[in-house]
């Protein structure tokens, strides 16, 4: 009777963390780079997330050739010069839910994730400030935080340092649903 009430437990709780693992369907990662002579805009639709409510982890992977510029050229350079996308051809961030509050019930939801954020072949461990809105079948999650080009080796050459700053902003939207095995992105 005992390996059985175990056997239960378990199946329970592996059903449990199955029901609080949400993929990302639809979402976008933006950066703006505000300098003295022009400023820069890119968004990324192309994102890949997953979010564990059973161990508070959330995983991105961002195809870095995946972000669109309004101009080519610029497009170009972020690729080839500064980001080196055939070298490094995706960001990832693994981290966890630090502070959540009652994320599991409907509203809106202050969050703060701790965990790594890898571009460029760099590696830090960055903590950022997020919103989660849950609804009935859909839970959301916004942020808005800085990087900062140095920390990831993303060198500007002196020539254009009044065209592109040493931080820029980035802007999360990613909405998920419930995650199953056999769906496809």
């Amino acid at each position: 009777m005992k390996k059985i009430f175990l056997l239960l437990i378990l199946s329970l709780s592996f059903v449990l963390s199955r029901a609080q693992l949400y993929s990302c369907k639809e979402g976008t990662v933006s950066f703006f780079s505000e300098a003295p002579l022009e400023n820069i805009d890119a968004i990324n639709r192309n994102i890949n997330s997953f979010l564990n409510f059973a161990t508070d982890e959330v995983i991105f992977l961002l195809p870095i050739r995946g972000f669109e510029f309004d101009r080519d050229l610029m497009e170009e350079h972020f690729n080839e010069k500064y980001l080196e996308s055939d070298k490094y051809p995706n960001a990832t961030f693994r981290g966890k839910i630090t502070e959540k509050g009652e994320v599991s019930k409907p509203g809106i939801h202050n969050i703060t994730v701790t965990g790594k954020l890898t571009m460029h072949g760099v590696e830090n461990e960055i903590t950022v400030p997020g919103v989660v809105i849950t609804a009935e079948d859909t839970i959301k999650i916004r942020s808005l935080f800085t990087i900062a080009l140095k920390d990831y080796k993303i060198k500007v050459p002196k020539l254009v340092f009044q065209n592109i700053a040493e931080t820029v902003t980035v802007k999360v939207n990613a909405a998920y649903t419930i995650y199953k095995k056999d769906e496809k992105k």
